[in-house]
């Protein structure tokens, strides 16, 4: 499983580098908490985890109720991440796993992105940036996230929502942009579980792009072209 977050995650990376010239960095990847067969489980409401059936938990799905209790909580644990997001140290090691308070608290996990500062000229010179974060179950309040320190709520999810997956997004301003650095910090203090499937970075508050089945497909078919063609040159 993890070959295949892997190459989703690499694929990821180069369709969002291809599809856009402004600062656009995702920490983790688009891969739905990495459950590979999400409604292979229920939700905490009996449903289906994936309510749209295309494969990924999203915002506005829910996380499964892996314990089989009717409820998200600290009996559910997993860790679907893949052997990058395990030896990360810009946060994407907090993606793809439970985040529970016995062992691994969510609250203060950090995501910190590096980037060349966007110079005159680059469509996203002078532009304000906004930091997205997906993630699932906030039932405890209070929570928010710190974007070099400015706090932004989050929105506390309804009592028939338990595990609902969110977009939360807070501004970063052009000139907190300019030593080619942001950091976010979850800041949770009473929060016993929560899970994050991706940060991004971007210029407009709205998730991550999930690249299309033909275009994944097209992108491998293209990487073992070029492939090929390196080993006939050497």
């Amino acid at each position: 499983m993890n070959s295949i977050k892997s190459l989703v995650g690499v694929i990821s990376l180069c369709f969002l580098s291809f599809s856009v010239s402004a600062v656009t960095i995702l920490i983790g990847d688009v891969d739905g908490f990495g459950f590979v067969n999400p409604n292979s489980y229920s939700n905490a409401q009996g449903g289906a985890p994936d309510t749209d059936g295309d494969g990924i938990i999203e915002a506005g799905e829910f996380l499964p109720d892996l314990a089989g209790v009717g409820a998200v909580n600290t009996l559910d644990v997993f860790d679907n991440r893949s052997a990058a997001e395990m030896a990360a140290t810009n946060g994407a090691q907090w993606t793809d796993r439970s985040l529970q308070a016995a062992t691994t608290s969510p609250h203060l996990k950090s995501f910190t992105f590096s980037f060349a500062v966007p110079t005159l000229g680059d469509p996203d010179h002078g532009v304000d940036h906004f930091i997205n974060l997906i993630f699932g179950d906030y039932d405890v309040a209070p929570a928010s996230i710190l974007v070099d320190g400015v706090s932004t709520g989050l929105t506390l999810q309804a009592g028939n929502e338990d595990g609902l997956v969110q977009l939360a997004y807070a501004n970063v301003a052009w000139t907190a942009m300019l030593d080619g650095m942001v950091n976010i910090q979850i800041n949770a203090p009473s929060e016993p579980y929560m899970a994050v499937d991706y940060a991004y970075l971007h210029t407009e508050n709205s998730a991550a792009p999930v690249p299309s089945p033909a275009t994944l497909i097209l992108f491998v078919l293209g990487l073992m072209g070029i492939a090929q063609s390196r080993r006939r040159q050497n």
